[in-house]
């Protein structure tokens, strides 16, 4: 009776361990040479780059469709180019962009940084165009880009244009994207090692993906309401993000790259630096020049065209801690006139008397608010709150308009990186095999990034973190 029973434990434990067994064998173990984590601009340029090196490439993607912030932006892209500047008589060059951004970001970006940047801005027409873009053949200053270096491919779908090119051409190269499929931690050899791949989870359940070389592009932490009161205790959860400023929808910038990076003792560095913009719909305009700004007394109280936290801090200042802002007929608008004005965000008046009473201000200030702007667009100088860009004067119905307050846009800071964009460690060392681009890294913008050269830097970075991971997979291979 007991050899019967300890068969039959002996033969449950041997089912048992088949079924471990089993389990242990169903366990997913992927390689490649370079494992991209995000799919939006930083991470298709980055992998694009590492797969026209011969680099096999994975993209791991958490959201169920690609773009990143990338695909939802007003696609302003900033570098210089004497081709259109000069005709216009804009003087422009890397080294002018070098000085204007370290001082836009109060000299805290780090000038090695910022300096490779501007040196390789300039490569992006060329670069895109290869992809496949067309430029629009305009040059202009981004909302809060303080100075006329912008491009893009028309004012409505510019962020969906860069990523279709950038899909279109990772697919020729054969890189992988794997959508549905969030990255959860960094595998390091100790706390001093490599860095030798990713553990992730899709629908299928863990993943883990080996690689010579990762090269994080996640994005930044806008709607990580704890990581951000962490580093501004002001932007709690009443605020919004860009990516979902109804707060009724989804947003992707929750940190996951930098607080995996901590994970395995990664740096970071900038990270109260955390930039809000104006994006509730009532805007419709994405340069600057050809909109005014009005409080709820119909009076203005900001430079429009100045730096987006000092005209953050102007709408936080005003009651209800929003304002309107005004264009008409002649600009040139964005995607959000259309829907804005199914939805009820613009509205639409013939008159500066019909768009004060929607306003619900007095007619006779708004109009000499109005009419005292005019002034100065058409001098091109604004004694009242230093507005130097102008590209028309407000006064051809009809008028449109529309509420804005403050949403949690970009976040400066994040994971430490040099020049090459290799991750640096808590002691300022390079951490091997691990790379990072785009809103996922700090020490570029410093304290305020200028409208424009977000696109600009996920590219940059993008490429250089491509083209150093698929040369350590080169390397590796040569050893």
């Amino acid at each position: 009776m007991k050899f019967f029973r300890a068969l039959g434990f002996g033969l449950s434990l041997c089912m048992l361990g088949g079924f471990a067994f089993a389990q242990q064998a169903q366990e997913r173990i992927i390689s490649t040479d370079v494992v991209v984590i995000g799919a939006g601009g930083a991470g298709y340029n980055a992998a694009i780059t590492a797969a026209q090196a011969k680099a096999k490439v994975i993209i791991l993607e958490k959201m169920p469709v690609v773009g990143g912030a990338t695909i939802i932006s007003g696609g302003s892209m900033n570098f210089p180019d004497p081709k259109l500047q000069e005709p216009a008589g804009i003087k422009d060059s890397p080294e002018i962009m070098y000085k204007q951004m370290l001082a836009a970001g109060d000299y805290r970006g780090d000038p090695e940084l910022v300096k490779v940047f501007t040196d390789h801005a300039p490569e992006l027409r060329a670069w895109y165009e290869s992809l496949g873009i067309q430029w629009a053949g305009r040059v202009f200053e981004p909302f809060g880009g303080l100075y006329p270096r912008g491009h893009n491919t028309g004012a409505v779908n510019a962020g969906h244009d860069y990523i279709r090119v950038l899909n279109d051409a990772a697919k020729k190269l054969g890189v992988e994207v794997r959508t549905n499929t969030r990255a959860v931690a960094l595998l390091r050899d100790g706390d001093h090692g490599s860095v030798y791949g990713v553990k992730a989870e899709d629908k299928e359940g863990k993943v883990t993906f080996l690689a010579k070389a990762v090269i994080v592009a996640t994005g930044g932490f806008a709607d990580n309401v704890e990581l951000r009161m962490k580093h501004d205790p002001r932007l709690d959860a009443s605020f919004h993000t860009t990516a979902n400023p109804t707060g009724k929808g989804v947003d992707f910038a929750t940190g996951d790259g930098i607080l995996m990076g901590q994970n395995i003792r990664a740096d970071v560095v900038g990270m109260d630096y955390i930039q809000m913009i104006p994006w509730a719909g009532g805007r419709v305009t994405d340069y600057v020049g050809a909109d005014i700004y009005v409080n709820s007394d119909g009076k203005r109280f900001v430079n429009e065209g100045g730096r987006r936290d000092r005209i953050a801090d102007g709408i936080l200042a005003q009651k209800g801690h929003f304002c309107w802002v005004i264009t008409d007929d002649q600009s040139v608008k964005g995607s959000q006139l259309e829907p804005g004005l199914k939805a009820g965000r613009v509205h639409k008046a013939n008159t500066i008397e019909e768009m004060a009473k929607v306003m619900e201000v007095e007619p006779k200030v708004l109009k000499e608010t109005i009419e005292r702007y005019n002034k100065f667009a058409a001098s091109k100088q604004d004694p009242d709150f230093g507005k130097t860009t102008f590209t028309q004067l407000i006064n051809k119905p009809p008028y449109y308009f529309g509420i804005e307050h403050e949403n949690v846009h970009f976040t400066e800071g994040g994971l430490r990186i040099n020049v090459n964009t290799e991750v640096l460690d808590l002691d300022g060392k390079v951490i091997p095999g691990l790379f990072a681009a785009g809103e996922v890294t700090g020490g570029i913008h410093g304290t305020n990034r200028a409208g424009g050269n977000s696109l600009a830097a996920i590219s940059v970075f993008g490429r250089i973190a491509g083209k150093n991971a698929a040369g350590l997979v080169s390397a590796s291979a040569d050893e």
